[in-house]
């Protein structure tokens, strides 16, 4: 009851707190046990909470033990997350010996047909990179088939998570699943060999995950990666006529695919590249300019201008309704990033918890207004109640509309007055622009002729 409650909430916060969650190939996800559910790891608690939405049945996790340390974390823990500590050697190396417990009540769960979900990292870093993963997952679904003579049918599900901007509220997340891997097939492996049995399904694990993520090298790469994305997107789905909802994820796999082409094979001309579209998004900051303002799309027929004009004009119509919406969700929309900072200054673990402390602050806020509405306005009528009720997430999201258009109309206005101000310094930063699109036009074709 309590977790079907918890899922109810969690996947209801997920929609608001993600401006798009995308699952792709969601029909190979099983419905029942035994299953261990593998994935990346870059947010702490959000991992967990997405992945547990993602099935349909009840989920047990595998948690490091240094999160079962006082006794309400052991109760919420074990209780409510419904979690399984594991003893790590870096947090204690006494606690390791209490493992083999542990894998014993693995094994009695897999054989009761559950469903058991693992980060087998074992650390949680906000990066777009797959850490060495542990052994302990194969070691877990092998001795549970090998304790029942292969005969049980577990499954590995493999599940990407691809964050745009993990720490950030309205970001994306895309969910790539891959096909389960069977481990009836790693029998005679593990007969002959389970040391290496266990290794080869831990690099077969590594493979489903890496081609379903997102990866760089390196910080200056995953810029590099981000920074293409902006100026090159677009172009990539105009010219190849993709839709960019169902491509978003494919397309940024291709971009970090080229990347890693080019670094091998152009390494001259790559360097050159990166040093192009660094200089580039230099001077953007340097005269506060957004890229996606400066590409100028075919089929656009309004000016900056006019665009602008318009801005104006719905931002003076809308601005009643943006002084409401401010005044009913401002404090229970700024609460949840300070509680967040407060309570662990980790990138990892910002976006599940501004997503928890939200849960909360909106539902006491909404419930302190609805109340005071009720009894001072509506003198008991319900009717009107409700209508307040109603208004207030709508109300949420429209001012943060509103404010996007703000910001939107000061770019424009900020571009207009540097063409103004500087229009030879714009016209070198539009040359420096369409330079690098020729640049990735000449990639594109040239890695679609290499594949």
């Amino acid at each position: 009851m309590v977790y079907n409650f918890l899922r109810l909430i969690f996947k209801l916060a997920l929609k608001v707190f993600f401006k798009e969650k995308r699952v792709i190939n969601k029909e190979a996800v099983p419905t029942d046990g035994p299953l261990i559910v593998i994935a990346n790891h870059p947010s702490t608690f959000m991992d967990p909470i997405i992945l547990a939405s993602l099935l349909k049945q009840k989920v047990h996790f595998i948690a490091k033990g240094t999160l079962f340390n006082t006794k309400f974390k052991n109760w919420l823990m074990r209780k409510v997350m419904f979690a399984i500590p594991v003893y790590r050697k870096q947090d204690n190396p006494a606690d390791s010996a209490k493992n083999d417990a542990i894998f014993d009540q693995c094994f009695q769960f897999m054989e009761e047909k559950g469903t058991l979900i693992i980060f087998p990292e074992g650390t949680s870093i906000n990066e777009r990179k797959l850490r060495e993963l542990k052994t302990g997952t194969a070691r877990i679904a092998l001795g549970a088939e090998a304790r029942n003579n292969f005969k049980l049918g577990l499954k590995i599900l493999p599940v990407g998570i691809n964050y745009s901007d993990a720490p950030s509220f309205r970001s994306d997340v895309w969910i790539n699943v891959e096909e389960p891997i069977s481990l009836v097939e790693y029998q005679a492996n593990y007969i002959a060999d389970p040391r290496r049995a266990v290794k080869k399904l831990t690099d077969d694990m590594r493979k489903s995950l890496e081609k379903n993520l997102i990866i760089a090298d390196d910080k200056q790469e995953d810029l590099f990666i981000k920074n293409i994305e902006t100026m090159y997107k677009n172009e990539l789905i105009s010219q190849l006529e993709l839709d960019p909802k169902l491509h978003s994820f494919k397309l940024l796999k291709g971009i970090e695919q080229a990347v890693n082409h080019f670094e091998q094979t152009e390494a001259s001309w790559f360097a050159n590249l990166q040093k192009q579209v660094t200089e580039y998004f230099n001077n953007l900051t340097q005269y506060q300019l957004d890229d996606r303002f400066l590409a100028r799309d075919k089929k656009e027929k309004r000016s900056i201008f006019t665009d602008s004009l318009m801005s104006v004009f719905f931002l003076l119509l809308g601005l009643p309704f943006y002084i409401y919406a401010y005044l009913t969700n401002y404090i229970p929309y700024i609460l949840p990033s300070k509680i967040a900072r407060k309570l662990n200054k980790f990138d990892s673990a910002q976006a599940p918890l501004k997503m928890l402390s939200g849960i909360f602050t909106f539902s006491l806020y909404y419930g302190l207004l609805t109340g005071l509405f009720h009894h001072f306005i509506a003198r008991g009528d319900w009717w009107w109640t409700l209508l307040f009720m109603a208004s207030l997430p709508l109300a949420g999201f429209f001012a943060m509309y509103y404010y996007q258009r703000t910001r939107n109309l000061k770019s424009h206005l900020r571009l207009l007055g540097q063409f103004y101000k500087k229009p030879a310094e714009i016209g070198t930063l539009l040359q420096q622009r369409q330079e690098i699109i020729k640049n990735l036009d000449w990639a594109k074709d040239q890695f679609f002729t290499a594949k």
